[in-house]
């Protein structure tokens, strides 16, 4: 295991999503020279603009089909990092394989032409998540997980289910899939591969949105999380769904930090900034009349009161191989997301 320092080149996956731009963002600013894939050149110019001030050390190249066997044999070629972020996330799979089968081929294809083209590549660091570690309780009891724990309730639910699976389930199921197929890769190769792999689980993904969404159909599946809340798409039990997320730039330094410690690698990472109730994202919002805003919904905010956290994370990996010791506050990232769905115009965050 090494670190991996910059000025070195790392190529980020899917560089124009929402996750990742502030990944390609860390990396720029740590001083490493980053490729971007993307499926269109043409759909992701604004990253050009973003990145104006690093065009000596910013470049983007087009992978249209990260599923394709040899999708990144030239991706790979004369970079340090590979740094895989590009995989699908919706809630509205309706067949398993929409999100599995992407999901699998998209992490072997990477890994593969890693292994055939990628001599120069010391590390490949997979943005995997939290849903690939926690199962849902069966009962009300409090449960803590951490880096040994895998969801192979999901799994299994989709494989005797099918299509009559919830969405999220089959979400679930393509992200343990998909990381479970990523470590089984590296044990196959063990002996013909000059890089390690670490994997970074994080939680729901709330903060700060730097990709065009011109209209609130347009806004990535997390931060419509907050906007739904917010605009009372949400109510009543749905309010006291309790969950767990990280910043977008905490989990985006994560990655940076990733590459550059020595000891993460062959590592599992558990990365979130802490629990939430929805109804505590609508009870957080203080500040909306002071924003002159209207529409913004209250919720009950008795509801959760004396509720336990039956979901909680283990983070010690986090903070003593990464050094991510300070947490950001919820109430930041809402009032962040307040200020951002208003400056776009969004309904509901209009004067």
């Amino acid at each position: 295991m090494v670190a991996v320092a910059a000025p070195a080149k790392v190529l980020v996956s899917g560089a124009n999503g929402y996750l990742a731009v502030w990944v390609v963002e860390k990396y720029l600013e740590a001083g490493y020279s980053v490729r971007g894939t993307v499926r269109s050149l043409t759909k992701s110019a604004f990253l050009k603009d973003t990145f104006a001030k690093y065009a000596d050390r910013f470049e983007l190249v087009a992978v249209e089909d990260i599923t394709k066997e040899g999708a990144f044999d030239e991706a790979v070629k004369g970079v340090d990092v590979v740094v895989h972020t590009a995989s699908p996330f919706h809630l509205n799979a309706v067949e398993p394989d929409e999100l599995i089968v992407p999901a699998i081929r998209g992490t072997v294809s990477i890994l593969t032409s890693v292994l055939k083209c990628g001599t120069s590549v010391k590390r490949v660091v997979l943005t995997s998540s939290i849903v690939a570690v926690f199962e849902v309780p069966s009962n009300p009891t409090p449960r803590i997980f951490d880096e040994q724990s895998w969801n192979n309730l999901a799994v299994r639910v989709v494989k005797e289910k099918g299509n009559q699976s919830s969405s999220f389930t089959i979400y679930q199921a393509s992200k343990t899939l998909a990381e479970r197929a990523a470590w089984d890769f590296v044990a196959e190769h063990k002996n013909e591969i000059s890089w390690d792999l670490v994997a970074l689980n994080p939680p729901w993904i709330f903060g700060l949105s730097r990709t065009p969404a011109p209209t609130v159909d347009d806004v990535n599946t997390s931060q419509r999380e907050v906007y739904d809340t917010l605009v009372g798409a949400r109510t009543g039990a749905q309010l006291k769904v309790q969950s767990n997320w990280v910043h977008v730039q905490v989990i985006a330094e994560a990655h940076v930090r990733a590459t550059s410690s020595a000891t993460t690698g062959g590592e599992r990472i558990i990365v979130r900034s802490g629990p939430f109730f929805y109804q505590g994202l609508c009870t957080l919002v203080d500040a909306a009349a002071e924003l002159g805003l209207s529409g913004i919904h209250r919720g009950d905010p008795e509801a959760i009161k004396g509720a336990p956290i039956l979901i909680s994370y283990a983070t010690t990996k986090a903070e003593e191989l990464l050094g991510l010791t300070q947490v950001t506050p919820l109430k930041d990232m809402v009032s962040e997301s307040v200020e951002d769905f208003k400056a776009r115009g969004y309904p509901g965050f209009t004067a």
